[in-house]
């Protein structure tokens, strides 16, 4: 089909040219209730516009943000300069964390783990074990298999899957079902997709293993 995406990066490129599901101007709730167990430095990866990086850097976090998506990271950049806020923002890949020469003692990860599959997800989580500190944590917020599959969306990830991807050196200290928020003028354009007061989640808090700790 002439318009089908060629690439992930292409189709996340192009729901930027429209309005993204995900941009809600702000972090999802359940960061903002972790936001106590946050410590700097802060990796955002997939960190889109900026909105949860600049919301942990008002905060006095020092925060880096990254993207594979060059227009999501020229507006974060923008809107770091407009607030005054001392944010690094990136244009990186999450696959090359295993690459990295920063650490850092907690990563957020809103709604990028749940895009990959396979070898893919594999990779991503042995990239997170390089970059972060013993000890250090890392939160992640992504679609739920409990969630009915609608046209546009991930399929959710099941409990099954994410004990087996944090199985090695790491610990999950919680792992809790809670109710997304959409981007109100998504829901305009897509009113099929609102579903039952949004799409059921998972919002997990996983902690890395210090060396020689077994878990």
């Amino acid at each position: 089909m002439p318009n089908e995406p060629a690439s992930v990066h292409d189709e996340f490129t192009q729901m930027y040219a429209g309005n993204p599901p995900w941009e809600i101007g702000r972090p999802q709730s359940p960061f903002i209730e972790a936001a106590g167990q946050i410590i700097s430095p802060v990796l955002d990866a997939g960190c889109g516009t900026g909105n949860v990086s600049l919301y942990f850097a008002a905060l006095g976090h020092q925060v880096t943000g990254i993207d594979f998506v060059e227009e999501a990271i020229l507006r974060a950049r923008a809107k770091a300069a407009a607030r005054g806020l001392p944010v690094q923002f990136e244009i990186k890949d999450a696959m090359t964390l295993g690459e990295w020469d920063q650490r850092f003692a907690s990563v957020i990860d809103s709604g990028l783990f749940h895009i990959y599959h396979g070898r893919e997800r594999e990779q991503y989580a042995q990239g997170l074990a390089h970059i972060l500190n013993p000890g250090g944590r890392l939160f992640l917020f992504g679609f739920s298999d409990q969630e009915p599959p609608r046209p546009g969306r991930p399929v959710g990830l099941s409990r099954r899957e994410l004990s087996d991807a944090f199985s090695d050196g790491w610990t999950i200290e919680s792992l809790n079902l809670v109710r997304g928020e959409l981007n109100p003028a998504f829901l305009a354009e897509s009113p099929q997709s609102a579903g039952d007061g949004g799409p059921l989640m998972w919002f997990a808090v996983i902690r890395r293993a210090a060396p020689g700790v077994e878990l």
